[in-house]
């Protein structure tokens, strides 16, 4: 092999061990992605299984000894970042022993979980009856907020240009 191929064998190595939110050692024991809808449908074969899901947090519920976070399903990116809610397949039940805060793991923020499918459960939204995958957790990573920022409402971003514009522009 040259040199260049040793090097980019390494690179390439780097940047897909380096990616992901979760430790390799559950990485490791997680099974091959399955499709999510089968993983519902299948949830009592699966039961013990090691996966890695993510999406978008619907409701946070403190019981006694446990939290209940539901979760709506997106496709994970390459960095293990949840995708767009548009391309969900249903909804999930993160069980975490110990306490999380409501005000944190609150609605509508990403997250993804590695854990062991511990099987289903019927819950009820709306006037219908929804079948949720039940994940207990191992490891969990919540994705922080980000802050948009429209360039085109700061005056820094027409830095060499701001002095052109009159000051009542920035304000509207």
């Amino acid at each position: 092999m040259t040199q260049r191929s040793i090097i980019l064998l390494a690179l390439m190595t780097l940047l897909t061990t380096s990616c992901s939110v979760v430790s390799q050692q559950i990485r490791s024991e997680a099974e091959p992605r399955i499709p999510f809808e089968t993983l519902v449908r299948e949830a009592d074969r699966n039961q013990g299984r090691t996966v890695i899901l993510g999406g978008y947090i619907l409701e946070t519920q403190n019981r006694d000894q446990t939290t209940e976070i539901k979760v709506l399903q997106a496709p994970l990116r390459f960095n293990d970042e949840p995708d767009s809610r548009d391309y969900s397949e249903g909804r999930f039940i993160i069980a975490h022993n110990g306490f999380l805060d409501p005000e944190i793991y609150k609605k509508d923020r990403k997250i993804t979980v590695a854990g062991t499918v511990s099987g289903s459960s019927i819950e009820k939204v709306g006037n219908r009856q929804l079948e949720y995958l039940r994940i207990q957790d191992r490891e969990i990573h919540l994705w922080p907020e980000y802050e948009h920022r429209y360039p085109y409402y700061d005056p820094y971003w027409y830095y060499p240009y701001y002095w052109y514009y009159p000051p009542w522009f920035f304000y509207w």
